[in-house]
């Protein structure tokens, strides 16, 4: 599978005008961590390094690194505030950025290096979500609004799979629950161009179908139980970091998401702090593939087997109140066609479906 997902981005790669890292790299330990990033640091020709991490675990990750040239700075939220003051730090000196973390650090820097034309590398220590190696970040601005935008796409992607296999088990929980919502965007798109919203691009669909094939079939079960093992966190990895690369392709987050993360959106919107993103998308990937007659036996195996039940249970917000979030969630992303458009479904009908799923 490896082999064949490397030929088919080289040959997407000299057919079109895009933009791809150039380093993907994953690695057992600290030390092999360093090396591997000075390694990088010097190929960029980069000597005067912005990091930015966020103040706990990823912190003491940036010491551990000692980037030689390299100030450090720590991202408190991911507004749009927070973006401005770190592209202003960064613009003054420095010839790089690298962001270490999870994903605000990894959103901010990616705004701040887009704003400042500056190359953004990424060292992740949580594998939570596909943001890690897309062109989209999630920013809140000025009025509150949170909004994903069009941000700079990593030159390099290099992670300790220690780690990250170390980290909250809810963290990995949440980048299935991310990769599983492939499955519904994937036929979303398929809806907005039949009813001639919308056109996919076959490559990046591939690719997105690709990622979450990465670990469709696995034994998922240790994620329930509370373990990422090095193998699982590697094809996790992967598969976050292939969806990534298929939005830089289709020049959208479309391969990535659809109704599911429309839902995801609404639940944020009304129910702030319900679950992780991934989480929200799971339930969201359950609702969307009812309505697209999809295979919900499927998905909800599933989310089950990695232990969100969450997902499961409609977090115990009850039909009424999700049937009034899910009816919401076109309007958190007007324009972007999905079955809940082509569907129309009434509160009254989804409160049954949820109902019914529940």
């Amino acid at each position: 599978m490896a082999d064949e997902i490397n030929q088919l981005v080289a040959a997407i790669a000299s057919k079109r005008q895009i933009e791809l890292p150039r380093f993907l790299r994953s690695v057992e330990g600290s030390d092999a961590l360093a090396a591997e990033l000075a390694e990088v640091m010097t190929a960029i020709d980069s000597g005067s390094p912005l990091m930015v991490s966020g103040a706990s675990q990823s912190a003491a990750v940036c010491n551990d690194l000692a980037v030689a040239g390299a100030a450090r700075e720590i991202v408190r939220d991911n507004t749009r505030a927070e973006v401005e003051r770190i592209a202003a730090v960064a613009a003054r000196d420095h010839d790089a950025v690298i962001a270490v973390g999870g994903g605000r650090p990894i959103d901010v820097a990616k705004s701040a290096a887009m704003l400042t034309e500056l190359p953004v590398v990424v060292v992740p220590t949580q594998l939570s979500a596909d943001g890690l190696a897309s062109p989209i970040s999630v920013i809140i601005n000025a009025d509150g609004e949170v909004v994903s935008e069009r941000s700079a796409l990593p030159v390099a992607v290099i992670a300790d799979l220690e780690t990250v296999a170390a980290a909250p088990i809810g963290f990995a929980r949440a980048g299935v629950g991310d990769l599983l919502g492939n499955r519904s965007a994937l036929i979303d798109w398929r809806i907005a161009a039949d009813a001639g919203e919308d056109a996919v691009d076959d490559f990046a669909a591939l690719l997105s179908s690709c990622a979450l094939l990465l670990i469709e079939g696995l034994d998922l079960t240790p994620l329930g139980r509370g373990e990422l093992t090095i193998e699982l966190a590697r094809r996790l990895l992967d598969g976050l970091v292939l969806s990534g690369l298929a939005m830089e392709i289709a020049g959208s987050s479309r391969p990535c998401s659809g109704s599911e993360h429309l839902i995801s959106h609404a639940l944020d919107r009304f129910e702030p702090g319900t679950a992780t993103h991934g989480e929200q998308v799971a339930f969201g990937t359950l609702i969307s593939t009812q309505l697209q007659g999809g295979d919900v036996a499927a998905v909800r195996e599933m989310i089950a087997a990695v232990g969100m039940k969450g997902a499961l249970s409609g977090f115990d917000l009850g039909a009424d109140r999700l049937a009034e979030i899910v009816g919401f969630a076109p309007a958190t992303r007007p324009g972007r066609f999905t079955v809940l458009d082509r569907d129309r479904p009434s509160v009254t009908a989804l409160r049954g479906l949820i109902a019914q799923l529940l």
